[in-house]
């Protein structure tokens, strides 16, 4: 059984989160809920549920500050947000689940019951930390990035990935030492993860890290010349934007 409480101060999305909960997801119990940082800390303190639905952005505080206050935390996070960029961004960089608002009902069903299966799996504590490490420290090349993959995920350093490669749907991580990394995710979703890291797609089938960029050159319409001599073309239409953007590094 997973005992949940629901942090959210808005009382419509609070009360609609509640319903769709007991009407399509039976092994959910509502212990409690909650409409702020402090208030949030204190039940969780009293109550000890293995389950939080978190809304990101609160007049008084954020999802994240909660967070912030639990050293080991031993309960599994669903957020629950509206479109926030940034904050979006550092959740899928640690494979933590989300729910965008208003709650798809077959989305809210598959967060529960991966968040069922994983409740004995001490992986929760391991994508916490990393979201928070992301959060205190935006655009450090020492985050790591959570890799879906067949198996499950990888934990990869930001500064060890050197291209990624578009790969019929997927996406192969090419790193600094060791075989690639097949990802179930497609290109696109990297380069708006790793856009502000310095990445950059040169070509619909490579995005670049600006770290390990060695040379760039003028033959055959424009190369890009890699960390262990990787060279990539350079899209026609990509080649004066890529320039541009190379310049204001």
């Amino acid at each position: 059984m997973l005992r949940a409480i629901i942090v959210d101060d808005e009382n419509n999305a609070l009360e609609a989160l509640k319903t769709l909960l007991t009407n399509y997801c039976p092994q959910v119990k509502i212990i409690d809920t909650a409409s702020s940082v402090e208030e949030a800390y204190q039940k969780v303190v009293t109550f000890n549920p293995n389950l939080l639905f978190l809304d990101v952005e609160m007049t008084n505080g954020t999802g994240f500050d909660l967070l912030m206050k639990f050293d080991e935390p031993s309960f599994k996070v669903i957020f629950v947000t509206g479109f926030d960029q940034y904050a979006l961004n550092a959740i899928k960089f640690s494979a933590i689940d989300y729910l965008l608002k208003p709650i798809d009902v077959a989305e809210l069903i598959e967060a529960v019951k991966k968040a069922e299966k994983q409740l004995n799996s001490q992986d929760n504590l391991g994508e916490l930390r990393n979201l928070l490490s992301t959060l205190n420290n935006p655009r450090s090349r020492k985050n790591k990035i959570a890799i879906p993959t067949h198996k499950g995920f990888e934990m990869i350093e930001v500064q060890d990935i050197v291209r990624c490669e578009a790969s019929s749907g997927y996406t192969l991580i090419h790193l600094l030492q060791g075989k690639p990394v097949m990802s179930s995710r497609d290109l696109k979703t990297y380069h708006e993860l790793l856009e502000e890291y310095d990445f950059f797609r040169i070509h619909d089938s490579h995005v670049i890290s600006h770290f390990h960029i060695q040379k760039v050159l003028n033959e055959d319409g424009g190369v890009v010349v890699l960390t262990n001599d990787i060279r990539l073309p350079i899209a026609r239409r990509r080649k004066s934007d890529f320039l541009e953007w190379l310049k204001g590094r």
